[in-house]
């Protein structure tokens, strides 16, 4: 069972449950909480505020409770499309977000040329943050002081959206929110370091499997959320062929966790990977502790203990 647009007629035959909706439930969480005035639902009606050339608004009708809100469709002609969604009063808290969300892009992306959708929700709506992740949105930005609360308080707006290629692939791509270069591309050896310049999928899948790290390359999904969340990445490469990867976890003030480092087994013992421990802890130099977990072979142990400590030393 879900959820599915029907299309609103505001100024024929829906106008009357127009007015009904809007006039006889308030919406907390959103900007203007309160219930409508008739007069002002009137008025939006009269000047094409649900229905224009841009805009578009629309029941949300269920295959079991029937009608159970509204959504308006917002810049239909950008290639972001937003939305303003409200459900009934009797019918929130049953689990009916993810629902109305996946109708949202169905239709967004069925009708239109659009990109991308974003919908926001202020920060203290957790139901809706909920809703928003378990429907595979990302979140994409935090606006601080953004959303003006019925009792003055400044709260921050956050932002999540949804990419076509997502919605058609029916997976999340993620965000890799620490993108910044640390340092730019350099060469050593013959050997090209570069910060922050995520590998494809592809590759990432070629070089965990070259050093037997099969328990990665079995959710390959999973594998690049943890690139995507990682603090730091660092890639080595001969030519344009991915050889090295090192990449660190971090909280940015007193811990720095060295996670992964990976050098293919053909270019071993060349100091690819003494490289890509100093290049993935340089810009860390100032945190207070560095944490790296190995096996337990000696020499493997002495190796990574050395360049951590030169690390922290420097």
């Amino acid at each position: 069972m879900g959820v599915k647009l029907t299309a609103i007629d505001p100024t024929g035959a829906d106008r009357d449950a127009l007015v009904e909706f809007f006039s006889s439930q308030s919406f907390p969480f959103h900007v203007a909480a309160d219930a409508w005035s008739t007069g002002t639902v009137m008025e939006r009606i009269a000047v094409g505020y649900f229905l224009n050339a841009d805009n578009a608004a629309f029941w949300l009708d269920h295959d079991e409770f029937g009608r159970v809100g509204y959504v308006r469709l917002e810049d239909l002609r950008d290639d972001t499309p937003m939305f303003d969604l409200r459900l009934s009063e009797q019918h929130r808290g049953k689990g009916l977000g993810v629902d109305a969300l996946n109708a949202i892009a169905g239709h967004v992306f069925s009708t239109t040329r659009a990109l991308r959708i974003e919908g926001q929700t202020r920060e203290d709506n957790h139901a809706m943050r909920v809703v928003f992740e378990r429907a595979g949105w990302t979140q994409e930005a935090h606006y601080r002081h953004a959303w003006p609360a019925a009792d003055g308080v400044r709260l921050a707006s956050v932002a999540c959206a949804i990419l076509r290629e997502e919605w058609q692939a029916g997976r999340t791509l993620g965000v890799h929110w620490q993108d910044r270069p640390r340092f730019r591309p350099r060469k050593s050896a013959g050997i090209t370091y570069a910060s922050n310049v995520l590998p494809s999928l592809g590759e990432l899948l070629h070089l965990y499997d070259a050093v037997g790290w099969s328990a990665y390359t079995e959710d390959p999904a999973r594998l690049l959320r943890s690139l995507n969340g990682s603090a730091h990445v660092v890639c080595a490469r001969v030519d344009e062929e991915l050889v090295g990867l090192a990449r660190i976890v971090s909280d940015f003030g007193t811990l720095v966790y060295v996670q992964d480092v990976l050098v293919d087994p053909r270019l071993q013992r060349r100091g690819i990977g003494a490289e890509l421990i100093r290049s993935v802890l340089e810009p860390f130099d100032d945190i207070r502790q560095t944490v790296l977990l190995t096996d337990d072979a000696p020499a493997l142990a002495a190796f990574y203990r050395l360049f951590v400590k030169e690390s922290v030393d420097r």
